[in-house]
């Protein structure tokens, strides 16, 4: 699930930390390192941020595309072994 972004003084944005674990971990290892940026808010530098849109283009052509295929393959992976066994038992009969 696409996670909400955070306004600050006109940055939209996301903390990757903040990201499902498996999102931040998909993310961290295919994007390039240079989109990640910091963030001066009331003071305190946050890091780990990454500018909304490239979230949103990440999640919409790496990630969804990525779990749609992990359950496309759950799915042949499923029918593949419902064939067998159907195979089987007939073989048997």
């Amino acid at each position: 699930m696409k996670v909400n972004s955070s306004i600050y003084k006109g940055i939209q944005f996301v903390q990757v930390n903040a990201l499902p674990a498996d999102q931040k971990d998909k993310l961290l290892s295919t994007i390039n390192r240079e989109l990640l940026i910091k963030i001066l808010i009331d003071g305190k530098l946050v890091g780990n941020c990454l500018q909304f849109k490239d979230y949103e283009s990440w999640f919409d052509n790496f990630y969804q595309s990525d779990q749609t295929i992990n359950r496309n393959s759950k799915v042949l992976q499923n029918t593949t072994e419902n064939q067998l066994v159907s195979f089987a038992m007939k073989s048997t009969s």
